[in-house]
């Protein structure tokens, strides 16, 4: 019985000890970057520039960020697939409770490969690199109204082996099956992109032939939307996929 007392004295010493630590730490303010309200641009020609593009960036919060990215891309709404397009880097940062426009910028859609001819919405994206640790990141992109028209003046094209291209599951949790057919010996490049255009995996780089199965591991790579984009002899072709944890 006499061990008793000191075995509660110690633990009321260690609970009041931890309460005192918790009351110490403070909440660190952060940033939290959004598009503004405000935008304009020239849909682009049958040369594929979009002109005189004009966006509003704003910090929500009282904290300063340092330097981030800002993208504009291109959204296809009946596939969901998305190409960054352009990337500006405000090397300023943005003061806390403030906006600043980004104005007469042009993006030639046309030096980004591998976007077919379609119907698009142009997008901007705040902090595309991830560079800023944010209170929310759920609003950095945002779809700017009126419709984009674009037909690629290089003439990319799909290959017709890549019209066997079979992905499955999709959505996917912990891998994923790519299944597809070249007729001939093919160099053949597979890559999972993100949705600010980054490689997040490179899935095959070798000269193929024949029925092609690949599994693909996705245990590390975050939930989300990607594309699986293919590329053989100047054709490509892109798959969107869906990540699910």
């Amino acid at each position: 019985m006499k061990n008793q007392k000191p075995i509660k004295k110690i633990a009321v010493w260690i609970t009041f000890f931890a309460a005192s630590v918790l009351a110490s730490k403070t909440v660190v303010a952060q940033p939290d970057l959004v598009p503004g309200i405000n935008y304009s641009y020239n849909p682009p020609g049958a040369n594929g520039v979009i002109t005189d593009i004009e966006v509003d960036v704003c910090n929500n919060n009282s904290t300063a960020a340092s330097t981030f990215d800002v993208s504009m891309y291109l959204y296809d709404q009946s596939s969901g697939n998305y190409w960054i397009i352009g990337t500006q880097t405000l090397t300023n940062g943005l003061s806390g409770n403030a906006c600043i426009t980004i104005s007469n910028w042009d993006i030639d859609i046309n030096d980004t490969p591998g976007i077919p001819a379609g119907t698009y919405r142009l997008g901007i994206w705040v902090d595309s690199g991830e560079d800023i640790t944010e209170t929310s990141e759920s609003n950095n992109a945002g779809l700017l109204s009126g419709n984009i028209n674009y037909s690629p003046s290089t003439g990319i094209n799909d290959a017709a082996w890549m019209n066997t291209v079979n992905v499955y599951p999709n959505p996917a949790t912990n891998n994923i099956n790519i299944n597809f057919s070249a007729p001939e010996q093919e160099p053949v490049t597979i890559n999972l992109i993100d949705i600010s255009g980054r490689i997040v995996k490179n899935v095959a780089n070798n000269f193929v032939k024949g029925t092609q199965t690949i599994s693909l591991d996705l245990n590390d790579v975050p939930a989300g939307i990607y594309s699986l984009q293919f590329s053989s002899n100047g054709y490509l072709y892109s798959e969107k996929i869906v990540v699910t944890k």
